[in-house]
């Protein structure tokens, strides 16, 4: 009836509608493309709770683990100058001709400090701390970008987090551990400092969030809106609703590429070969829930495709019908067949 309703009916008038059901379709895939990314991003970076459960246990995956180990040791090994403290050591306690030793000696210290940074980082009262830690600086951070609450801000125009406590656990560790010319070794205040954002950057970091409030709710809309129309000019509403879904399939495969070439890029601008590893791991970990919410609509799209297209008048569709229908019919009835052999 729908092929020979279709012939009868002007070209002219069709394509046109054909083609803004198109048109719908693929509006309604972009918005559904889009959608879940500003839902992640307000809920993974602006949902204190969201973003510590997401972040916090990173520092207790090995991959981070080392790396965050080599960047606060080495700058420990700087900031403090090891090699030139222990040369001086050596020269109050032993004769000039043993400062050969100095360096053999400063490289002993910097391995010792690395075993010792990793193996306060990976215990509980760090993991307790810096669960601590970054929940306060995360809240502080949204509250002065929504413009809640008050932050200082440095003299050079900076939102900074004081973070020294880590380094001065490690010197307590050391001069614990027999190395006594550490104890007056001085940290300087601003090694610590990690900037959260420039001042200047405030106003524009409020207007985007502003957009990203916005669309948090206006893509999911248009996504649902777009695809209602596409369904309500469609003239065959089953075989659009099939394409809509393998339309979204596709749509949500291409998110999923989409966000492996950015993982690549990502990668590509870490400077230093040995974080790699641990840039990957916390890409992986903080994109996980919007990966979860791509797989979902690609099975939703995949399932949704499969049943319109079974649905369909297509010969295999109604020899699929025919079979299921036989076999439901089968095992249905045979627990009568049974019954009434036994009678």
């Amino acid at each position: 009836e729908l092929a020979q309703q279709k012939q009868t009916t002007g070209r002219g008038p069709l394509f046109k509608r054909r083609l803004l059901v198109w048109v719908f379709i693929v509006l309604a895939c972009v918005a559904a493309i889009l959608a879940p990314i500003a839902f992640w991003a307000r809920s993974t970076f602006l949902d204190t709770n969201n973003f510590v459960n997401i972040v916090a246990p990173l520092t207790a995956d090995e991959t981070v683990a080392r790396a965050l180990t080599n960047e606060v040791a080495s700058r420990f090994f700087v900031q403090l100058e090891i090699q030139k403290r222990v040369k001086e050591a050596l020269q109050e306690a032993l004769p000039d001709k043993l400062d050969f030793l100095a360096r053999p000696i400063a490289n002993s210290v910097q391995a010792f400090t690395h075993n010792i940074t990793y193996e306060v980082i990976t215990s509980p009262e760090f993991q307790a701390a810096w669960n601590h830690i970054l929940r306060l600086a995360h809240s502080a951070a949204v509250a002065i970008i929504r413009g809640d609450r008050w932050l200082p801000i440095s003299g050079s125009g900076e939102v900074v987090l004081e973070a020294a406590d880590l380094m001065l656990n490690v010197r307590g560790r050391l001069v614990a551990a027999g190395l006594r010319f550490l104890e007056k070794a001085p940290i300087p205040p601003d090694v610590g400092k990690v900037v959260l954002l420039a001042s200047s950057q405030l106003r524009l970091i409020r207007e985007r969030l502003q957009v990203l409030e916005t669309l948090n709710w206006l893509l999911p809309f248009l996504a649902i809106a777009f695809f209602a129309a596409a369904v309500l000019f469609s003239e065959d509403r089953r075989e659009s609703l099939m394409w809509m879904s393998i339309a979204l399939a596709v749509a949500m495969m291409l998110s999923l590429m989409l966000l492996n070439l950015v993982e690549g890029e990502l990668l590509r601008e870490v400077r230093n070969p040995a974080n790699v590893g641990a840039v990957s791991v916390i890409f992986e970990k903080v994109t996980a829930n919007l990966v979860r919410m791509n797989v979902g609509l690609l099975i939703l799209g995949i399932v949704g495709a499969g049943a319109f297209a079974l649905a369909g008048p297509y010969a295999w569709a109604t020899r699929a019908r025919h079979k299921a229908g036989d076999f439901l019919a089968d095992h249905l009835t045979r627990p009568t067949r049974r019954l009434n052999q036994r009678q």
